[in-house]
């Protein structure tokens, strides 16, 4: 088989790397970016990929012939996804896209829609679903009876280190965008969906948010951050039985029923890892096996749906917040702020830096902001 992955960022590699090394295969990987083409044909002549890996400038080849891939996986900026993916799937070639499958709900209905009407497959990257841990964990709080909450904190810290590279962020995509179609499939899992949004808490420009929403009427709080003190992944879930906690920072993670500490995954040094297992339940799809659910795209409409109320109070905080701010000196919060802004029309992040005491009144502001991604995104 031919896969095409897009991207040629730290993730995009690492994807091609492990489609390398899935047992019993011999998949021709071919990686695609205009912008990194030369720097991944270096890294693709690493021994271990056995010339099974080769790099392009350009897109692939939607056409018929021999350059036609069999599968196209997406994982360039989330910017670039909607059209990546779009362009594939009206061929009829089959798409995984990662998150965020696209910045809008419209756009990953429309991707659907496309897929369905060319009857190819399409999915959306939930790799978490995949990992032995969270069945492990969701087998345990069935056994503990009813939920009645859910609280989970998921952080960065400034210069997490991953894979031996640098964790790093597009920062024109704002921390629930990035961070939301990871966690709303997760939290599904373990019976807490349809999100409701209660009350959103904004600190550090943007960089830190605390979501207090309802599941089916029961409370579920949310922190997330970027840049903070360092990686946290932990879930508590309280249960009329007791309180049961998923410590994922570390792989394979560690789950605590009332106290009572077990691996949550004794077979993470033996089986397939979880997104190896994400990539075989894609390929099974493409040879004509029907799509995993865990890869199903209604997942990730889910997210953006949820994203999309919770983008709807941010701009309205971060609006009335940046009002107060008026005239005072550029620092850390706003630098951050005026990343997530600044793209699209409304230029690069340096650009509005330089712009930001020109602005006189909250008109000159309100005309500044209405230009921004943030505001097409919510529309």
């Amino acid at each position: 088989m031919k896969i095409s992955v897009i991207g040629g960022g730290r993730w995009a590699r690492t994807i091609a790397s492990v489609l390398c090394g899935l047992p019993g295969r011999a998949d021709q990987i071919t990686m695609h970016s205009p912008s990194n083409a030369a720097g991944l044909r270096a890294w693709a002549a690493q021994s271990q990929f056995a010339g099974r890996l080769s790099a392009l400038d350009t897109w692939p080849s939607a056409g018929a012939g021999s350059k036609r891939p069999d599968a196209v996986i997406v994982a360039n900026r989330a910017g670039d996804h909607f059209e990546a993916a779009a362009g594939a799937l009206v061929d009829g070639i089959p798409v995984l896209v990662e998150k965020p499958v696209a910045l809008s709900r419209r756009r990953i209905e429309e991707l659907n829609s496309i897929a369905t009407a060319r009857g190819t497959a399409f999915g959306g990257s939930h790799v978490f679903l995949f990992a032995r841990y969270v069945e492990a964990y969701a087998a345990a709080l069935a056994s503990l009876g009813r939920p009645r909450s859910l609280r989970m904190i998921w952080t960065d810290g400034a210069s997490d280190i991953r894979g031996g590279e640098a964790k790093s962020y597009d920062p024109a995509v704002t921390l629930f965008d990035d961070v939301l179609p990871h966690i709303v499939p997760l939290v599904g899992e373990l019976r807490f969906r349809n999100l409701a949004l209660v009350a959103l808490d904004v600190r550090r420009g943007g960089a830190r948010l605390a979501i207090e929403a309802q599941a089916n009427g029961l409370p579920v709080s949310l922190l997330i951050a970027r840049n903070d003190q360092g990686r946290q992944r932990r879930i508590e879930v309280e249960t009329e039985s007791g309180v049961a906690i998923l410590d994922f920072a570390d792989e394979p993670a560690v789950i605590d029923i009332a106290g009572t500490r077990m691996n949550g995954d004794p077979q993470w040094t033996t089986a397939l890892r979880p997104l190896a297992t994400m990539l075989c339940a894609f390929i099974a799809a493409v040879e004509g096996a029907p799509l995993d659910p865990r890869l199903s795209p209604d997942w990730a409409i889910a997210s953006a749906t949820f994203a999309e109320v919770v983008r709807g109070r941010y701009i309205a905080h971060q609006a009335e917040w940046l009002a107060t701010r008026l005239g005072e000196p550029l620092d850390t919060e706003l630098l951050y702020a005026f990343a997530e802004f600044g793209s699209n029309e409304a230029g690069s992040a340096d650009s509005i830096s330089k712009a930001w005491p020109t602005i006189a009144d909250q008109a000159e502001l309100k005309m500044f902001l209405a230009r921004s991604r943030l505001f097409f995104d919510a529309g």
